[in-house]
This record gives structure tokens, sequence and C-alpha cells, in this order.
């Protein structure tokens, strides 16, 4: 934790300590002046910590050099997410940059966390989707898939509280001696049906994910 907190506290007020040549600097493409500004960014951060009697570790400025290195030479995806955590911390006090729990932890967190793969190439086209509660029940009456009417069910999942608004059911019933499975976002059906390997009503969400084509993570 110490490391990722001294990493992601990059944001340095860069004008006020470097006299750039502003042509000089248009003329570089936005990965070059990322990679350029990593040496005096991760020196003067650390100095700040120093300034503001922060327990600040000799190696911070490299420490913070490793962490900044992943958004470079990643494609563009990646210069943009390091831009942005970039403009995220230079919003911030000065001495609350180098803070463990300060507002820009957890998107820096993700975005070093997408882009140390260097098979990065942008914004997921199914983004991690992440529930607060989940429940089920034995059997009762579920709607039917494509307006169907509704359908007497054997078990129902639900996930409940997500973070993109919706509500998620997975209702199964038993069809020629098969547990066959649909899934519903908001009440319309998602992906395909499916039987669970298991052979038993699916409640975790590697076992939903695949065939209802979510992305349901804890």
């Amino acid at each position: 934790m110490k490391r990722l907190a001294v990493g992601i506290a990059l944001a340095v007020l860069l004008p006020n300590c470097i006299q750039a040549n502003p042509v000089a600097e248009e003329q570089k493409s936005a990965e070059q002046q990322l990679r350029d500004s990593i040496g005096p960014w991760c020196a003067e951060i650390c100095q700040h910590g120093i300034d503001c009697q922060q327990d600040t570790s000799e190696d911070c400025p490299q420490q913070c050099a490793d962490f900044m290195a992943v958004f470079v030479d990643h494609g563009d995806p990646c210069v943009t997410l390091g831009q942005e955590v970039q403009k995220c911390l230079s919003s911030l006090p000065v001495c609350e940059q180098l803070g463990a729990d300060n507002a820009c932890t957890e998107p820096a967190s993700k975005s070093y966390e997408q882009c140390k793969d260097a098979a990065y190439t942008g914004p997921s086209d199914n983004p991690p989707i992440y529930c607060d509660d989940g429940g089920g029940t034995s059997a009762g009456k579920a709607p039917g898939a494509n307006g169907e009417p509704p359908m007497t069910t054997s078990c129902d999942s639900y996930f409940e509280g997500c973070s993109d608004g919706a509500s998620r059911r997975v209702s199964c019933r038993q069809v020629d001696g098969a547990l066959v499975c649909n899934c519903f976002r908001d009440g319309v059906v998602n992906g395909v049906a499916f039987t669970p390997a298991s052979g038993d009503c699916p409640w975790e969400y590697d076992e939903v994910n695949e065939p209802c084509g979510w992305n349901l993570q804890y």
C-alpha cells in the first residue's frame, strides 16, 4: 500500500518548476511529453512529501517513476489514462497528493492495473460490474422469456444494487429432466439459455457471466 500510495501521487505543478519551450512541447507527441515529465514530476512530488513532513521513503522518486512507466509504450489509451491520473492529482492540495486515501487513489489504481498489461487497447465493451446485494428463492413465478407468460421456476438468483444501475436475475426451471436457466437484465432477456455445469441453481458470478454476457465482479 505504501508503494502504491507513493506511486499514484504524481501530480506536480510542473510549470512552476520547469521552463519549457511551448513550441518544442507542441512538436512532441503526447506520449513523449508524458515520458519526459516523469523524472521531474516524481522528484518534485516526493519533495512535497518531505516538505509536508510525511513519511517519505528515500526511493520515493523511483517508486513514483516505476508507477508512471506503465502509461508509456502501451499505446495511446494508456497515455490518456496517465494524463487523467495527473489531472486528478493536480487538483489536490499539495500535502494530500501522497495520501493513500485521497480522491485519486481508486481511479489511479484501476488505470495502473489496466496499463500494466501491454495488451490493453482501450475501454472494454463489457466493463466490470459490481453488485451490493444478492439472493435467491427456491421456487416461484418469474416473468417469461421474450414476452412469454410467467413461468414457474425451480430457483431464482437475484443480483441487485449493481454499479450500472441495472438489476439482474437468473431464473431456472426443469425442462425434460434438466435445469435450464434464463438471464434477465431489468426484466429483459440477456445472453442465452443454459444448463449449469454443476446441475444446481447458479449463485456464483463465474457461473452466470459467460452465458448471460455479463461481467459481474466481487
